[in-house]
């Protein structure tokens, strides 16, 4: 372990450097911002990555003079978007959407890189005024990584060595923010356990403002090094690989919460999450409750196999009956008829494809290996019926279950679960008595647009159907929506979440002398009918679950003519665009005169 007159005096001096850094980052942004629970501990490259995160911000920082090493800084993109979006002042609604869709714009980039700036010079500044030996914390290149693609045995983007976590908490205003952590070199300030003793030449004495309470509560929290990965030939640690897959598991159904709000413009709640081995039979005759929907979902990628998404079939129902937003007292009658029609089958499929776009994008970003899921398919099972030697619905074999309630508004449904093959996750190792001590006891809240995260996009997605954000760029669309506000009597709807597709048909609508009104997806389709509109444009950044979602919206409440535009085009999005009541399809970008033949062949039909 470090000497602990060492440790006790790194630790004094980080303490100061936590104020500093609070103070000097609040006074750039003219905000306050608090930094606390701070704690150290000793830690090696592989140990640090090996630990459950999504994507980070990466800061190289340089220790140069007498001390030198390689250390980082190291922040959530979340919140390293919050602090650089705070210092350019972004609106906070804008502000928002950008921490929703993680767009970590060349912009925010720069801005974050001034505030990484202030952080090295305050460490800088406090360990000159502290530390015996003379040395700067110097802040070189931004990145952004994700710790479980991190190659432990290269220098990039550190060297493989013991390092000295420096971790503390953020509040900016009243905004709870995550951690930032450091990582400094331990065996250049003497807290490696390898590192002989370094003692300073002339005594550092603690400052008054660090109580000796808080020295050995610090100290406390210095840990040694966990296990590292199990190298080849020596037992496989199942108990770190399931710490790894449960943390993606509770991490998807936060995603959830936020993504199934989102589409449809409620606020979900996730709770009671929990994990355990089961087999075939104890699903089916002590798990599952009632008759159930069945998504099938294919895992592809380094991994592969089937996994199975499993809910209550009046649940399904209810999802899919709100999506469409069937009135009240039809959603109720055709729940107590356990009616899966063919319009609530398409609608909850829908949110099955979210779902499997949620799992898909985590594990993307915090599981070492390449895995994506991907529905192909829903059906309806009655577990009292289900052979438990057969291989229908699922193989009999030992599942790793998931599970949480769903609440919808103030609709308490049953439990959503997912079974995937413990094999596929390397967990086949914990028998069928293994669970999850870790019941997910906060409950995951999505109403506000800013809570929506759009994971299958690489556009920033205001979903605006349901209240939540798609949005390809700001001045385009914010320009579009006001000039379309004015319009109080509109031939053309046109419903959008891409601003630039938007306008150039808004345009042509404008010479044409046709009046014409932009809704957001969040947007009530319905209010603005019937009055004089004669059709109504879905016009959508990726043709996609979100926007094929909208068009089952739209459907629902219209038998306008509709027109999707959108880029990319295949067969298979014509035939489910069709399906879901698509009239007509424009390709974009559009030229003038394919945006013409379409606002004409309307034109034509209704005066037919």
């Amino acid at each position: 372990m470090p000497t602990s007159k060492a440790k006790k005096k790194i630790d004094a001096i980080l303490e100061l450097t936590q104020e500093r850094v609070g103070s000097e980052v609040g006074g750039l942004m003219g905000v306050t911002l608090t930094m606390s629970d701070l704690s150290t501990r000793l830690i090696s490259k592989e140990d640090f990555f090996d630990e459950p995160s999504g994507k980070l911000v990466f800061s190289e920082m340089q220790l140069s003079g007498e001390v030198e090493g390689d250390g980082c800084i190291l922040i959530s993109i979340k919140d390293a978007i919050r602090l650089g979006g705070t210092l350019i002042m972004l609106p906070d609604s804008e502000l928002e959407e950008v921490i929703a869709s993680e767009d970590y714009s060349e912009e925010i980039d720069d801005s974050y890189g001034e505030i990484a700036n202030i952080i090295a010079g305050a460490y800088t500044k406090t360990f000159e005024e502290m530390y015996p030996k003379s040395f700067r914390f110097i802040r070189k290149s931004l990145e952004i990584i994700s710790p479980v693609k991190v190659d432990i045995e290269s220098d990039k983007p550190i060297p493989n060595q013991n390092y000295y976590q420096v971790t503390a908490a953020m509040k900016l205003n009243d905004a709870e923010m995550g951690n930032l952590i450091l990582l400094i070199p331990a065996a250049p300030l003497g807290l490696d356990e390898q590192a002989p003793e370094q003692e300073a030449d002339a005594a550092t004495v603690a400052p008054e403002s660090v109580s000796t309470e808080a020295l050995n509560e610090t100290s406390e929290s210095i840990e040694t090094p966990t296990e590292a990965q199990a190298p080849s030939g020596k037992p496989f640690d199942v108990e770190k690989q399931k710490k790894r897959v449960d943390s993606c598991l509770k991490e998807c159904s936060t995603r959830m919460g936020e993504e199934v709000g989102a589409l449809l413009g409620a606020e979900v709640t996730l709770s009671e999450h929990a994990t355990r081995i089961v087999n075939k039979e104890d699903y089916f005759f002590d798990e599952a409750s009632g008759k159930q929907v069945l998504a099938h979902l294919d895992v592809v990628g380094d991994v592969e196999g089937k996994s199975y998404l499993y809910i209550g079939l009046k649940d399904a129902i209810f999802i899919g009956g709100t999506l469409i937003m069937l009135p009240p007292s039809e959603l109720e009658n055709i729940i107590n008829d356990e009616e899966f029609n063919d319009d609530s089958e398409d609608a909850y499929g829908e949110i099955a494809n979210i779902i499997s776009g949620v799992y898909t994008k985590v594990f993307e970003e915090q599981y070492p290996e390449k895995v994506r899921f991907i529905k192909t398919s829903l059906e309806q099972v009655v577990p009292m019926k289900v052979d438990a030697e057969s291989d229908e619905p699922m193989p009999d074999t030992l599942y790793y279950m998931a599970t949480s309630k769903i609440t919808i508004g103030k609709q308490s449904l049953g439990n959503l679960q997912f079974l995937v093959p413990a094999s596929l996750f390397k967990l086949e190792q914990l028998g069928p008595d293994a669970v999850a001590d870790d019941a997910d006891d906060q409950k995951i809240q999505t109403s506000a647009p800013e809570k929506i995260a759009t994971e299958d996009s690489d556009a920033t997605v205001q979903n605006t159907v349901t209240g939540t954000t798609d949005d390809t760029g700001g001045p385009d669309r914010i320009g579009v929506k006001e000039t379309g506000d004015t319009t109080l009597n509109p031939e053309f709807l046109l419903v959008s979440n891409d601003g630039e597709a938007c306008s150039r048909i808004l345009s042509i609508l404008n010479e044409q002398g046709v009046a014409s009104k932009v809704l957001d997806y969040k947007d009530s389709v319905s209010d603005c009918l019937p009055g004089d509109v004669k059709a109504i444009f879905l016009v959508m950044t990726d043709v996609d679950e979100k926007g094929l979602g909208v068009a089952i919206k739209i459907s629902a409440v219209s038998a306008l003519p509709l027109i999707a535009a959108g880029p990319a085009w295949t067969r298979s999005k014509v035939i489910k665009a069709v399906k879901y009541g698509v009239d007509d399809i424009l390709l974009t970008p559009a030229s003038d005169d394919d945006i013409i033949e379409k606002i004409n062949s309307v034109q034509a039909k209704m005066a037919a």
